[in-house]
């Protein structure tokens, strides 16, 4: 089978349980709450970067949480592309959600594991396991977020993530459901110690005609990324409807021989989620 190759932001997979939801409905808590879902996603991207094929993706999630805040999701990913339509990986996060009382301030200690599908190359399938920490001070003036990881592979990357939003809630006419929109702004940093080589198809006018290696390696600690984004939420009952357009400029693209040998223009995409909390 012909290998695909994509990039998959590791960063986005371990937070689609802790993106903002609504429920409009006043039933007590449970003690246990199951998420189910599936999300799209128009163009793959590692902090901005992608690959020569323009990839999108869909996953299915499922997830189970604690009324202690311990949780655990997994998400099955299927890549699609000019050259194929696949199942891609598997992942499988563990971790602990926490707020206050007054609920001011809020985050999660995570641990991810990735199961890479043998068929598939992604760009960063060298890295098998990531840890981390995500947290939020939530205002009424502008929402605060800080985070960091470390990705481990034969060597270890590190990664920080600072944001600002604000969420602004809209009732609808006869209170069926309940409207939250989220403009945001985030920033990147991080490593890119691992080295992969990858295939990069070549084209003369709209036809391939060659595939080149390429390498990526940089230690380098610095600016990956900026990201502004909108998230759209339309909650009703158990189910959320998410949508999130997002522009990204990646920063501190690798170099070669005096030329990129990444793919990182400036990059708008969306990501689209329906979510049940059961």
């Amino acid at each position: 089978m012909k290998k695909v190759t994509t990039l998959l932001p590791l960063f986005f997979i371990g937070i689609l349980l802790h993106a903002q939801s609504v429920d409009s409905s006043s039933t007590s808590e449970k003690k246990i709450t199951f998420t189910v879902g599936a999300a799209f996603n128009s163009g793959l991207n590692y902090y901005g970067r992608r690959d020569s094929l323009k990839s999108q993706a869909i996953y299915p999630f499922a997830g189970i949480t604690l009324k202690n805040g311990l949780y655990l999701l997994s998400n099955f990913i299927f890549i699609n592309n000019a050259v194929a339509t696949t199942y891609a990986a598997t992942t499988l996060e563990a971790g602990y959600s926490f707020k206050n009382k007054k609920g001011t301030w809020k985050g999660n200690i995570f641990g991810d594991r990735f199961f890479y599908n043998a068929d598939v190359s992604l760009i960063q399938s060298v890295v098998k396991e990531q840890v981390g920490f995500n947290v939020a001070n939530i205002n009424n003036v502008i929402n605060i977020h800080a985070g960091a990881d470390a990705k481990f592979s034969n060597q270890t990357d590190f990664g920080a993530n600072a944001g600002l939003d604000h969420a602004f809630r809209i009732d609808p006419v006869g209170k069926k459901g309940v409207i939250v929109i989220t403009p945001a702004a985030y920033s990147y940093f991080g490593t890119q110690r691992f080295s992969k080589t990858y295939l990069e198809e070549k084209k003369f006018l709209l036809f391939p005609v060659s595939q080149q290696q390429v390498t990526q390696s940089s230690s380098q600690f610095g600016v990956m990324s900026y990201e502004l984004s909108c998230t759209i939420i339309y909650g009703l009952g158990k189910m959320n409807l998410i949508v999130t357009p997002a522009y990204v400029l990646p920063q501190n693209v690798i170099m070669a021989n005096g030329a990129s040998s990444q793919k990182a223009d400036n990059l708008f995409y969306t990501t689209a989620t329906m979510r049940f909390d059961l």
